[in-house]
């Protein structure tokens, strides 16, 4: 019988204790090849959602290291209406989530939390990304839109019909 060998994964590595850093978790500072980087989401096949100065990306493991903070400030990168509160004059433009590969129901919750939390940071607008193929999504996504208050206005990306712009 003949047994192959294969190397353990970076997540099981990280759970042994083999690499010199845990795996991140949504909420740690990571370094990603565009910087300094929130990790938003842990995604299939060990790539991370993050947030790397306003712009949500999907970058593999392997391109990310995890970021020493002091626990103050971690607290108040975590914590947006920590962040609001010092500018108050100063609201952020826009913010994007990434909505690729997940259920209806999965985009819808992702896309409130993203409102509530654009509301609370004072953000003027929020692109919500769903694919140029994302027609379910997009569409109970138009429809959920339509329903809140809170929403001044919504329409696709002219540069890219797989964005959703939302004014608020």
């Amino acid at each position: 019988m003949h047994h192959s060998y294969h190397p353990p994964s970076l997540k099981a590595s990280a759970r042994q204790g083999l690499l010199p850093y845990p795996v991140p978790q949504i909420g740690d500072m990571v370094q990603t090849p565009f910087g300094k980087g929130l990790v938003r989401a842990v995604r299939n096949n060990g790539r991370f959602l993050v947030d790397v100065g306003g712009r949500a990306m999907v970058i593999p493991e392997a391109d990310i290291s995890p970021i020493e903070v002091r626990k103050r400030k971690a607290a108040a990168s975590a914590a947006p209406t920590a962040s609001s509160s010092d500018q108050p004059s100063a609201p952020k433009s826009h913010a994007d989530v990434d909505l690729h590969g997940l259920t209806v129901e999965e985009a819808l919750a992702r896309a409130e939390d993203a409102l509530n939390e654009a509301l609370i940071a004072d953000c003027a607008e929020l692109r919500l990304i769903h694919g140029r193929s994302g027609g379910r999504i997009r569409a109970a996504l138009h429809r959920r839109l339509r329903e809140i208050p809170s929403v001044r206005g919504f329409g696709l990306d002219p540069r890219n019909p797989g964005v959703t712009i939302v004014k608020l």
